[in-house]
C-alpha cells in the first residue's frame, strides 16, 4: 500500500533497563520485557539507587555508587563511556524532566538543578535538613518532589525555583511540605495529571501514604507489616504496589473495596491485596509496564523478577551479579534499535558552581547572555540577562536608575551580538 510506513514488528515496544551494584558484567542492561533477551549493554563503574534515567531518548544517565560522579552513554554507541560529570559529592538520586531540559540531582541533603544543553548549575536547594533519598519528576515536568532521611516530602514547582537565578537574594520555597512519615522517605512514585497528579510515598514507618498535589491534604494510609522500601503504581493508578524489606511484594487494589483513610495490610492476603512472593531479601525498585499487565522488581538477592499481575505469578526471572539498583520501563528508544542514529540532543559537561557565583578569569563582573535563535533564522529573539555584581554578587534590575541605564545599555550589545550572529555565522552556515 502506498503512504504506509514500515514498522518493525519484531522490535518491543517498550524496555526494561536495569542496573547493580557489582558492575561486573556491565553498568546497566536494556531488556527486551516480553522475551528477556539482551538488547543492549553499557560497561564501566556501577549506578546508585534511584540515579538511573533516559535523557531525551538519545542518552543513558547514570550516578556512581562510590564516586561523585554521573557516567553518561549515548545508547546508540556500546561498550565505552561518552562522558563524566563530576559531582560536589556522591549522587544519592538522579532525574531528568522528560524533554531533556532540565537535570535533578541529590547531592547529601542538598538538591542541584543543570540545564542540560548548557551545563549550568543553576539552582541548589537546601530545604531538606537531611540525605535526600529520592527525586521524581511529575509527567509534564513542570513540578518534582523529593523525599529525604528527614521524614519529609516535599514538592517543588519547577519554574518558581528557578526565578531565583535572576534574583538569587529570594530563597525558593517548596509548594508542599508533608510531614507525616515517622522515619525516613524510602521511595516516591508520581502519578499523571503534572501538576494535578497524586504522589505515593514509601518509608521505613511501614506506611505508603497516598497524597494530593492540588490540595495538599492526604488522601490515604496504607499499613504493612514490615518496612517498605520501593513503592510504584499502575498507569491508571487503580492499584498500589509496596516492595517490603522481607521481599514480599504487596499489590493494593485501591478501589477493590470501600475507601478508608487507613488501611492495613496483612501476610494472608485480605480482600483487594495479592502479595507476590519470590524474592528472599529486600526489594528496593518497581515499576510496571506501560499497559498495566507486569510488573518488575528488583531485590538485593540480586535478582530481578517480571510478574502478572493479575494472577501474581512470576513470568521470568533475569538474574544479576549483586544487589539491583534501579529497574526503569521506558518505550524503546530509537537509538537502541537503530545504531546509526546520532544523539541531537546538546549536552554538556555539568558544572560544580553556581552561575551566580562564576567569575571570569580578571575579576571583572560575569555577565551571562542566553541567545535563542530559531533554527529558521525567524525574526523574534529572546535575551535574557542576568548580571553579576562583585560586590554583593547580583545586580536587581529595574530598581534604580544606574540599573536601568545599564539596562540600555546591554540592549545595544544584544542588537549587536545578534546582528553579527546572524550576518557572519548563521548567513554563512545556511549557504
Amino acid at each position: 500500500m502506498i503512504g504506509v510506513p514500515k514498522f518493525n514488528m519484531a522490535a518491543p515496544i517498550e524496555v526494561l533497563i536495569t542496573s547493580d551494584v557489582s558492575g561486573q558484567l556491565w553498568n546497566s542492561c536494556i531488556w527486551d520485557l516480553n522475551s528477556g533477551a539482551s538488547l543492549s549493554c553499557y560497561k564501566g563503574d556501577a549506578t546508585n539507587h534511584r540515579s538511573l534515567c533516559i535523557l531525551g531518548g538519545q542518552y543513558l544517565l547514570g550516578a556512581s555508587c562510590t564516586k561523585p560522579l554521573i557516567n553518561v552513554w549515548a545508547l546508540q554507541r556500546r561498550e565505552q563511556h561518552q562522558l563524566k560529570m563530576i559531582c560536589a559529592g556522591k549522587v544519592n538520586s538522579l532525574t531528568v524532566t522528560h524533554d531533556g531540559t532540565y537535570c535533578v540531582a541529590a547531592v547529601a541533603e542538598n538538591i542541584h538543578i543543570w540545564q542540560v544543553c548548557t551545563g549550568n548549575l543553576l539552582v541548589v536547594l537546601t530545604r531538606h535538613y537531611q540525605a535526600v533519598n529520592v527525586i521524581r519528576f511529575t509527567d509534564n515536568g513542570s513540578h518534582f518532589v523529593s523525599g529525604g532521611e528527614d521524614n519529609l516530602v516535599m514538592v517543588w514547582p519547577l519554574a518558581s525555583v528557578l526565578t531565583c537565578i535572576h534574583n538569587p537574594s529570594v530563597k525558593p520555597e517548596p509548594l508542599r511540605i508533608w510531614s507525616s512519615h515517622s522515619l525516613p522517605v524510602t521511595d516516591v512514585h508520581v502519578g499523571r495529571g503534572g501538576a494535578q497528579s497524586r504522589v505515593v510515598s514509601s518509608s521505613l514507618d511501614q506506611t505508603c501514604k497516598i497524597w494530593d498535589i492540588v490540595s495538599g491534604d492526604l488522601l490515604q494510609t496504607i499499613l504493612f507489616p514490615g518496612s517498605v522500601l520501593s513503592v510504584t503504581m499502575d498507569a491508571a493508578e487503580l492499584r498500589v504496589f509496596a516492595g517490603s524489606s522481607s521481599g514480599h511484594v504487596y499489590c493494593v487494589h485501591l478501589y477493590g473495596q470501600p475507601i478508608k483513610f487507613e488501611r492495613h495490610v496483612e501476610d494472608q492476603d485480605p480482600e483487594g491485596v495479592i502479595c507476590y512472593k519470590g524474592h528472599s531479601k529486600q526489594v528496593t525498585c518497581l515499576c510496571v509496564s506501560m499497559d498495566g499487565s507486569k510488573l518488575v522488581s528488583g531485590s538485593h538477592d540480586s535478582s530481578v523478577k517480571i510478574w502478572d499481575i493479575f494472577s501474581g505469578q512470576c513470568i521470568r526471572t533475569l538474574p544479576h551479579k549483586g544487589h539491583v539498583t534501579n529497574t526503569v520501563i521506558v518505550p524503546t528508544p530509537q537509538a537502541v534499535l537503530d545504531p546509526a542514529v546520532k544523539p541531537t540532543l546538546p549536552l554538556q559537561s555539568f558544572k560544580r558552581h553556581l552561575v551566580s557565583e562564576r567569575r571570569d578569569d580578571t575579576g571583572a563582573d560575569s555577565r551571562v547572555l542566553s541567545l535563542r535563535i530559531p533554527s529558521s533564522l525567524g525574526r523574534e529573539q529572546k535575551f535574557e540577562e542576568n548580571l553579576f555584581d562583585n560586590q554583593d554578587g547580583s545586580v536587581e534590575m529595574g530598581t534604580s536608575e544606574a540599573s536601568k541605564e545599564e539596562l540600555k545599555r546591554l540592549k545595544v550589545i544584544n542588537r549587536e551580538l545578534y546582528t553579527f550572529a546572524v550576518d557572519n555565522i548563521l548567513n554563512k552556515q545556511v549557504t
